[in-house]
């Protein structure tokens, strides 16, 4: 079926026009001129109308609301300690949620009609689904955190008063005094640093505990060490 567009139809009245001009009288001539006028303005005002709604119906929408859940989803991660916790989940999470914005970026960028957000979308269902899983991770390893922290303060404890006991009993004499006031002076740091476990425990800096109670420690054992090798040292040379 050949169907006559716009242009068509109104050169076609032309035509008619002329084959009409001599057989019809004038006013039924104007008449059907002024009807073929106006088909020719609704066919106009239709084609426009389709090419619009063309336009409304392709041009894709932004992923606004799973934009906000992966948000959501990242910031509920961060708060339970997925940073800290469980960094590589969340580092992954945020790469992808970055991947996203990227996409949709690329997206907003090209002709209208040609916008997809599908990819976009794809990669923000796997950001929340991932952040989830960081979560969910953080809170497991954090617990795991807090039950070490709790067993390295109480062997930091141990280490430092076994050290004090045996640093009381370090011999003394000549040519020991320098030896003695480095010793008390790792004391003392190991003392300062196991007071500083208390507050970083209350936030619930597992981690940051942990790494207090080693240090001291480690330098309670090293006051250990020394002094034992100086008993042991000055024991041989009475003998």
């Amino acid at each position: 079926m050949n169907i006559l567009g716009p242009s068509s139809f109104v050169e076609g009245q032309s035509g008619l026009s002329s084959q009409f001009s001599g057989a019809v009288h004038p006013q039924h001539l104007q008449e059907v001129e002024r009807q073929m006028n106006a088909v020719s303005r609704i066919i106009r005002t239709g084609t426009l109308a389709i090419l619009c709604g063309s336009l409304v119906w392709g041009c894709a929408e932004k992923p606004a609301q799973v934009t906000d859940q992966a948000l959501q989803a990242l910031q509920i991660a961060k708060e339970a300690g997925a940073m800290e916790y469980a960094p590589e989940d969340f580092r992954l999470a945020e790469d992808e949620y970055q991947k996203a914005q990227e996409e949709i970026a690329t997206q907003d960028n090209a002709f209208v009609l040609m916008r997809n957000y599908d990819e976009a979308k794809t990669l923000l269902a796997k950001v929340v689904l991932d952040a989830e899983q960081a979560k969910t991770k953080a809170e497991t390893n954090k617990q795991q955190a807090k039950t070490d922290a709790e067993a390295a303060i109480i062997l930091a404890k141990s280490t430092l008063d076994n050290a004090k006991n045996l640093f009381a009993q370090a011999p003394k004499g000549k040519g020991t005094q320098a030896d003695l006031q480095a010793l008390q002076g790792d004391l003392q740091a190991a003392e300062t640093t196991l007071a500083e476990i208390e507050p970083i425990l209350a936030k619930e800096d597992f981690l940051g505990v942990k790494a207090k109670a080693e240090s001291v420690m480690e330098l309670a054992t090293r006051v250990h060490e020394q002094v034992a090798h100086a008993m042991q040292k000055a024991g041989k040379a009475k003998a």
